[in-house]
């Protein structure tokens, strides 16, 4: 596919489409997720128009990871009982296959996570998504970060993208500069995108890289391929973004107000101008 092809009019009205069938189908969204911001995911999901089922508990996982239309397993803040319910529901979502984001937070810093995140792939994550410094550490036991944050820039992490293809289908790495990982409806082979922009604000309030992974799974319930949903994803999580920026003070208005902008953003410009292959 070529830089033009890219470009055209169908690809962008299918990625419309697919924004457009989000909050048309209104898809339960099961979260396992960090309890530091488990209340937000849930309102970013609802104010893109999907629906959040919360449920962490290990004997009510699978019913629901099986039933829902999509499933987010981050390990932000891992127990004993949080780890065996994301083992029991990324098992049941492999077996009824209903596709899953795996969020691997902080598996660069803390080989507790890098461990859990290797066992949680054996049962076949639609999408990993993670910063740079996370998605290498999946690949290279050597790759560091400092708590959930990145030494690397989201290009360093292309070859471990590349690799990790073979137990996910699509693989979404954040930085200045997002790159995402994939197949197309018309190539077999796999593309790499390119997505900037967004806000420096994002990184400033607590739960947005959750909530991006939990609006991957969403997206991933309704569109045509795992590479359409990252891209809409993205493009909705940074457009928003864009649309809070300019009336926000900081970093507590700005979560508030992109909240708003989730609810009633255009994707239409953004996904004209943003989107490269790389």
């Amino acid at each position: 596919m070529t830089e033009a092809q890219l470009q055209t009019h169908e690809w962008r009205q299918r990625l419309l489409a697919t924004h457009g069938r989000l909050r048309q189908r209104a898809p339960l969204v099961h979260c396992l997720t960090n309890q530091v911001t488990v209340n937000f995911v849930a309102n970013v999901l609802l104010a893109a128009g999907a629906s959040p089922a919360m449920t962490d508990h290990p004997d009510e996982v699978e019913g629901l990871a099986a039933t829902a239309d999509a499933l987010l397993i981050n390990l932000g803040t891992p127990s004993a009982d949080s780890v065996a319910a994301m083992q029991r529901a990324s098992q049941a979502a492999n077996r009824s296959g209903t596709p899953w984001v795996l969020d691997p937070v902080g598996a660069a810093a803390l080989p507790l996570r890098r461990d859990v995140s290797l066992e949680l792939m054996t049962s076949r994550p639609a999408v990993i998504r993670g910063n740079a410094s996370e998605i290498m550490s999946l690949t290279e036991a050597g790759a560091h970060g400092r708590g959930v944050d990145t030494q690397h820039e989201s290009q360093d992490a292309l070859t471990a993208a590349a690799d990790l293809l073979a137990q996910a289908e699509g693989i979404a790495i954040s930085g200045r500069v997002d790159r995402l990982l994939g197949r197309s409806t018309t190539d077999t082979g796999p593309l790499t995108i390119s997505l900037a922009g967004g806000s420096a604000w994002q990184p400033r309030a607590t739960g947005t890289g959750c909530a991006l992974g939990a609006l991957i799974a969403a997206y991933l319930a309704v569109a045509d391929t795992p590479l359409d949903a990252m891209i809409c994803a993205h493009a909705h999580a940074a457009a928003a973004a864009e649309r809070a920026e300019l009336t926000a003070h900081g970093p507590g208005s700005f979560a508030v107000i992109w909240l708003d902008a989730l609810d009633s953003v255009d994707l239409t410009d953004f996904l004209s101008d943003r989107l490269a292959l790389d």
